[in-house]
C-alpha cells in the first residue's frame, strides 16, 4: 500500500510514516543542484524583492507579506515537478500565484494562531509551528483550502512531531549557517531547504501528479 493509498483527504485521515531526515537532506541536495542555477537565481529575486518591500514601511510591508507565501511556493511547485520528472521552466516559479488567496489565508490564520500560542506558555506556539509545516504543500498539490490544510498537516505531524520537530531544528540551523556568510549562503541553504522538505512531503502524503502536468 503506498502512501497515497493511505491519504484520505474527504476524511482528513492523515497517513502513517516514518519520518527519514537524512534521505530529505541528501535527495533535497541532489534536487537542488539539478537546477542549481534556476533555484540560485530565482532566491535572489525573491530575496530581494521582499527586502526591497519590507523597508517600505507600511503599504511595501503590507504587500511583502501578501506576495511573500506565493512567492516561496513556487519553489515547491518547481521542486514537486522535478519529483514527477516534469520540465522546467523559469516561469513556473511564479505559480504560486495561482494560490494566493488560501496561501495569504494561511499566512494570516497560523501566524495569529502561532503568535497567541507563543504568548501562553510558548509550548503551543512551537506546537503549531512545526505541526503546520507541509500546509503550503496541500494547499498546491492537493488544491486543499487553508483551513483542512492546515488541519491535515497539524494532525499528520501530531503523529510524529518530536522527529518531525528534530528535522526542522535541523533545517533552521542549516539556514542559521547560511547567515553567516553576509545572507549570501542563504541562496544555497534555502532552495536546498525547501527541497528537502518536498521530498519529505512526497513521501510522507505522495504527489498528486496529474496536478503538475502542464501548466497550472
Amino acid at each position: 500500500m503506498t502512501n497515497n493509498d493511505l491519504i484520505k483527504i474527504e476524511g482528513m485521515t492523515p497517513p502513517d510514516y516514518k519520518l527519514r531526515p537524512g534521505d530529505y537532506l541528501k535527495k533535497g541536495w541532489e534536487l537542488f543542484k539539478q537546477n542549481a542555477l534556476m533555484f540560485i537565481g530565482f532566491s535572489v529575486v525573491a530575496l530581494i524583492v521582499l527586502l526591497s518591500l519590507n523597508a517600505w514601511s507600511g503599504m511595501g510591508q503590507l504587500l511583502s507579506y501578501i506576495i511573500g507565501p506565493p512567492i516561496w511556493a513556487g519553489f515547491l511547485i518547481v521542486a514537486m515537478k522535478m519529483l514527477l520528472g516534469q520540465p522546467i521552466e523559469v516561469n513556473d516559479f511564479t505559480l504560486g500565484f495561482k494560490f494566493i488567496l488560501p496561501l495569504v489565508l494561511y499566512s494570516v490564520v497560523s501566524s495569529i494562531f502561532i503568535t497567541v500560542g507563543l504568548i501562553f506558555l510558548i509550548i503551543p506556539g512551537l506546537y503549531l509551528a512545526v505541526g503546520y509545516i507541509f500546509t503550503t504543500w496541500l494547499i498546491v498539490d492537493r488544491r486543499l483550502d487553508f483551513w483542512p490544510a492546515m488541519e491535515l498537516s497539524r494532525k499528520t505531524v501530531h503523529k510524529r512531531w518530536f522527529e518531525v520537530f528534530g528535522f526542522f531544528l535541523i533545517l533552521v540551523l542549516i539556514n542559521l549557517a547560511g547567515m553567516l556568510f553576509f545572507l549570501v549562503g542563504l541562496m544555497i541553504t534555502v532552495p536546498w531547504t525547501l527541497c528537502s522538505l518536498t521530498v519529505a512531503y512526497k513521501d510522507i502524503f505522495g504527489i498528486q501528479s496529474s496536478s503538475f502536468e502542464g501548466k497550472l
